[in-house]
């Protein structure tokens, strides 16, 4: 059993080799390798993971770095969160950017000034972003909320809003690893609403999409388009009713 940190004084560094426990705590740096079990919360400059690691509380730290699987029972806070593999969250995730390739799992909000998601995004929640970059799929309860969001589409999509100033969809191409983990799944985002200022959407389905400039294209099926300067539609799209309103 690894010792608490202290959060008055210095801060010591968690090294963790194997299979082990720590109480949880405030330290310096954290770096597991192995398999490492986290009772408390935990508040750190730099946690590091290789392997599997589970924290039974929150994390707030500088940078979070995983190459494997990592489970926070709470919310992770702070500054960069950076994985290859598969991150679960029971909270919120609240920081300044996230990188994902693999699985990111939310089970509260997201907030995040940067965002770029390839493999598959999970939240049960609102998502809230400056810039997000998807190459994959997003499964959001919820309204995401994005200044800049570029869907690049491998499998099924789903969220209830999607709200932005320039937002594209397009179906994602190529064999890449993304095409073999999808394969044989269109790539197909359903929304209720798609709300933009520039939206450029294919392969939609959407109750309602509103926007200042709008370009249909190929693969969607939408119930009304509301613009204001101009919309585009491509001969393959199905829109049942469009308005331009001042």
């Amino acid at each position: 059993m690894a010792m608490n940190g202290n959060p008055n004084g210095t801060r010591g560094d968690l090294k963790i080799t194997g299979n082990a426990q720590s109480g949880g705590g405030f330290f310096r740096n954290v770096k597991i390798t192995g398999d490492a079990v986290i009772n408390n919360d935990t508040e750190c400059e730099m946690f590091k993971c290789l392997g599997g690691s589970e924290v039974k509380g929150s994390l707030r730290a500088g940078s979070v770095s995983c190459n494997g699987t990592l489970k926070v029972a709470g919310s992770v806070s702070g500054g960069s969160v950076r994985t290859q593999g598969d991150l679960r969250i029971g909270g919120d995730l609240a920081v300044q950017s996230v990188s994902i390739s693999g699985e990111l799992t939310v089970g509260g909000r997201v907030s995040a000034e940067k965002a770029k998601i390839t493999g598959e995004l999970r939240a049960s929640s609102d998502c809230q972003m400056e810039e997000l970059s998807v190459r994959g799929m997003v499964d959001v309860n919820g309204m995401l909320n994005a200044e800049q969001a570029d869907f690049k589409l491998h499998g099924h999509s789903r969220l209830r809003e999607l709200v932005g100033s320039q937002i594209t969809v397009k179906r994602g191409s190529g064999m890449s690893l993304l095409g073999s983990l999808f394969m044989g799944s269109d790539g197909v985002l359903t929304a209720e609403t798609i709300e933009g200022d520039t939206v450029m959407l294919e392969n939609t389905k959407a109750a309602v999409v509103r926007g200042r400039s709008v370009t249909i294209g190929a693969g969607c099926r939408i119930g009304l388009v509301e613009y204001k300067d101009d919309l585009k539609k491509d001969n393959e799209a199905v829109v049942s009713q469009s308005v331009k309103i001042g």
